[in-house]
């Protein structure tokens, strides 16, 4: 079996997968309220190709196993846990399930788009699930959620009349947030000011890329268009990153902070599950 290579889905250790086939299961049969069974095999069928040559076949990417010897009713997880790695993962986005060995920020910053900018984690929703099948989209994509996540910073009251935002590209808004957060100001230490030369860098290449690299405003058969789902999970990987750092420095410096911890409507016993935080 040839892996794609962009993926390193040779490191990905047998408890990843052994998690992850289930989450895969449960989304897939609550997907379908009738004829689960037939539809949940058309969902697979979908991701299933036999190969050819001339008459005979080549032999197929997967193999699909069934509950039953007339193949009406598919064994989802023996056909799930025989599937090569790579296929599952990619199952796995498509379903909107969080891999975060491959997407690293992706659990927290989908937590963050929710309930703040509904329109910003649509757009992250669809990039993370374009990222192997359309690259290119992804990025656009990720590009459109980091600068969702950056207005809905900006239209706090304390920002809303500031003169120190100026245009609305995302490279503009990187740098206008970046300055009015003070990160380069008079007293910030030189290394945060080059780390704050950095972000803006990071925001401009990114919003050249969605520009200059994509389809978002046509391209000719001749030009380059990112193809590679490499480079798109590392742009979607490093728009989330910015954004979440972004909201984080946000939220503890300018939100209103809970004083009374005694209220018990603020109190919760309950453990946090911190089992989908990726690092």
């Amino acid at each position: 079996m040839i892996y794609n290579q962009t993926m390193d889905v040779e490191d990905v250790s047998p408890k990843y997968m052994m998690q992850l086939i289930p989450k895969i299961e449960t989304v897939l049969w609550s997907m379908f309220e009738s004829s689960k069974y037939q539809n949940v095999r058309r969902y697979v069928d979908k991701w299933h190709k036999e190969y050819w040559n001339g008459n005979f076949s080549d032999g197929e990417n997967f193999q699909i196993f069934f509950r039953d010897e007339g193949g009406r009713e598919i064994d989802l997880a023996e056909t799930l846990h025989k599937m090569p790695k790579e296929m599952v993962i990619k199952m796995a986005i498509d379903l909107g399930i969080d891999t975060p060995g491959f997407l690293p920020v992706v659990p927290q910053f989908k937590n963050v788009l929710k309930d703040q900018n509904q329109s910003a984690y649509q757009n992250f929703e669809r990039a993370i699930k374009n990222v192997y099948s359309n690259p290119d989209e992804a990025v656009a994509l990720s590009s459109s959620t980091l600068e969702g996540i950056i207005k809905t910073i900006l239209n706090h009251d304390t920002f809303k009349n500031n003169n120190e935002i100026t245009g609305k590209t995302l490279g503009k808004l990187v740098a206008g947030i970046i300055k009015v957060f003070g990160f380069d100001g008079d007293g910030a230490p030189s290394e945060i000011k080059t780390i704050a030369s950095q972000l803006r860098g990071i925001g401009k290449t990114i919003e050249d890329l969605r520009s200059d690299k994509t389809t978002a405003h046509g391209k000719s058969h001749d030009e380059y268009v990112i193809d590679d789902p490499l480079w798109a999970s590392m742009i979607v990987n490093t728009s989330a990153t910015l954004g979440m750092f972004l909201w984080e420095y946000f939220n503890a410096k300018y939100l209103p902070k809970l004083t009374n911890i005694e209220d018990e409507n603020i109190m919760d016993d309950t453990p946090i599950d911190l089992s989908d935080i990726p690092f």
